[in-house]
């Protein structure tokens, strides 16, 4: 038996750790790095570091451009993908007018009435015509058209007109319109106790009423231009019959439940400035005839200068000024965001001889004074600042005749003579008036003198002064007076106190200019401001307004007007534009729209807006 204890023993935690670190250290005494190993070490580490970094640096710069060059192709083709969605979106939806908003239009001078049996100015007429309606009215064209009338026949003996009224006018009270308003309307213009600015012109037409659709309109004599005289506005029956002849002036704009209309818009309040003018606020008439109106609201506000107007336009109290003067008009085309339009206005711009005066008596003086003017000059230097040069804005159109060339076919091919000096020098040498030795205009002992008259302050002053220029160039002592407008009818027109006058003539639509040179209304308060009497003018005259074949009336007044141009009662100047500013993102009026009188601005006022909106285009 042994004497060796062979009983297995226990493992205890002692004994495993202390042969874990035995072969720690075993191992580590293996791993201990030596010079040679670390150089060993260090050239690999740099070798796989040449191998995979450095020389595949470059590769990584060009992968690197490369990648940049790929984002900014997404990039650029994200953003092209927006705006074709937004090109695509534009292209099936378009920006249209759409209700509401409000206009404000500025104008220079005061208001007293909207009435228009008293509307004597031209902004008091524009504003009557946003409330009151006619029989009839012009177009976008400048062409008559029917308003609250619907068609009009004459008579064999061109003396009955006949007018047949709309059917779906109401007042915008609601009330039904019809014969009854116009009888009333007519027969207060009639009346001289009323007092009406129209009188004169309507005291001898009778109307009578033939049904409730229905009126006739009875003339001593033809009048082929009567139509045209059918656009004054119609007063409401069931208010004016409560009101006395007497009192009916003594209405103002404050009696707003009177004024009651059939236009486009209804006038509601005015508001006092502290400078003595207002604003005038109109709403839109939902009963109108044509359709209410894409404006809510309609406000007129005045100014007391065309400077002051234009101010208040940069100030945003308006979003359009009208009628601005020529220097005002120039000014404003440097205001941003705005837009100025220049229409032909159908008026004309003319050198009035006073053919009643010892020189300008003389036909063979008037003709000298005609070949002195440079027309073509005239015109062009008309629209500037008051120097030589030609302004900024369009050059007025040519006038020829003492009508519109567009009024009588045929009329656009006469010219009055081409500017000639020499030929109106020979022209006063043969007239007895020769240069003296101070190189005046002399005859019998008496030196050449010429009066001119215009009127203080109106775009055509430059115009007078250059004539005046042009006149004294021939050796003719000219004074110049610049009339107050206030008392210029007074102080010259009716005492004919001038040997010309410059002045601007409302031509109009029609070319029935018989009351400028008719023989009859040259008199004192007739407006034959040139005393100018022809028979051979007269009967020209007469036959073409009384003739109902528009061919034979183009015809004699054709013949009116070569007579005209060959006798020189007048200097035609040229036909002046009207001026009209606006925001640029309004739509109102524009430069198509034929102005035959600053009321026809609002031929179609009611598809006038300052809102807009997308509206989608359907397959």
């Amino acid at each position: 038996m042994s004497n060796k204890d062979d009983t297995p023993r226990p493992v205890t935690s002692e004994v495993v750790t202390a042969k874990k670190k035995l072969a720690f250290k075993k191992r580590l005494s293996k791993w201990k790095p030596t010079r040679r190993n670390l150089d060993r070490n260090e050239k690999k580490l740099l070798r796989h570091a040449n191998k995979f970094i450095i020389s595949r640096w470059d590769n990584l710069r060009i992968v690197r451009e490369q990648i940049a060059g790929w984002l900014i192709l997404m990039t650029c083709l994200i953003i092209f993908a927006f705006v074709q969605i937004a090109v695509y979106g534009q292209s099936n939806s378009t920006s249209a007018p759409i209700a509401g908003g409000t206009y404000a239009e500025g104008v220079v001078g005061k208001i007293d009435t909207i009435s228009p049996l008293y509307a004597a100015t031209d902004r008091e007429r524009s504003v009557s015509r946003l409330v009151y309606s006619g029989l009839f009215d012009y177009d976008q064209t400048g062409n008559l058209r029917p308003e609250l009338a619907s068609s009009y026949s004459i008579s064999d003996d061109g003396k009955t007109y006949t007018v047949k009224l709309r059917s779906n006018v109401r007042w915008s009270d609601g009330k039904t319109f019809g014969a009854d308003d116009v009888v009333s309307t007519v027969n207060l213009m009639k009346n001289a106790i009323v007092d009406s600015v129209l009188n004169s012109s309507w005291k001898s037409i009778e109307i009578k009423k033939i049904d409730d659709q229905t009126v006739a309109f009875g003339l001593k004599s033809p009048l082929a231009s009567f139509p045209f005289a059918l656009t004054f506005g119609v007063l409401p029956h069931h208010i004016m019959k409560e009101v006395a002849p007497a009192t009916v002036r003594s209405f103002s704009i404050e009696d707003v439940d009177k004024i009651v209309g059939t236009g486009p818009f209804v006038y509601s309040s005015s508001e006092a400035l502290a400078n003595g003018h207002s604003i005038l606020h109109f709403s839109a008439n939902s009963n109108y005839f044509r359709g209410k109106p894409r404006l809510s609201v309609f406000n007129v506000q005045t100014y007391e200068s065309s400077d002051k107007l234009l101010e208040g336009f940069k100030a945003k109290e308006a979003n359009a000024a009208a009628s601005l003067s020529v220097s005002s008009a120039e000014k404003s085309l440097t205001i941003k965001n705005s837009r100025l339009v220049q229409n032909p206005l159908a008026d004309g711009v003319f050198a009035l001889f006073n053919n009643s005066r010892p020189v300008t008596g003389d036909q063979t003086v008037r003709e000298a004074l005609r070949l002195a003017i440079d027309r073509d000059t005239l015109r062009k230097r008309a629209v500037s600042s008051g120097d030589d040069t030609v302004g900024k804005l369009a050059t007025p159109n040519a006038l020829e005749t003492p009508m519109i060339s567009q009024s009588v076919k045929g009329l656009g091919a006469l010219k009055q003579p081409s500017y000639d000096v020499k030929a109106a020098a020979e022209k006063l040498d043969a007239a007895g008036w020769k240069l003296n030795a101070n190189k005046q205009r002399e005859k019998d002992g008496s030196i050449m003198s010429l009066e001119i008259v215009t009127i203080k302050g109106a775009d055509y002053e430059v115009t007078a002064k250059r004539i005046a220029d042009a006149w004294r160039q021939l050796g003719i002592e000219v004074n110049l007076t610049l009339a107050d407008p206030s008392n210029a009818q007074q102080n010259y027109f009716i005492t004919r106190s001038y040997d010309v006058l410059v002045y601007q003539i409302h031509l109009g639509a029609d070319p029935d200019v018989y009351a400028y040179w008719g023989s009859s209304q040259a008199s004192a308060y007739g407006l034959n401001l040139a005393n100018y009497k022809s028979t051979i003018s007269d009967l020209a005259m007469t036959n073409a307004r009384s003739q109902t074949d528009q061919t034979k009336r183009d015809a004699r007044y054709i013949d009116f007007a070569k007579r005209w141009i060959a006798d020189v009662p007048a200097i035609a100047l040229y036909q002046p534009n009207t001026y009209y500013l606006k925001t640029a993102e309004s739509r109102s009026i524009d430069s198509n729209l034929q102005v035959v009188d600053p009321t026809s601005r609002f031929s179609d006022v009611s598809s006038w807006t300052v809102k807009f909106g997308q509206l989608k285009n359907t397959p």
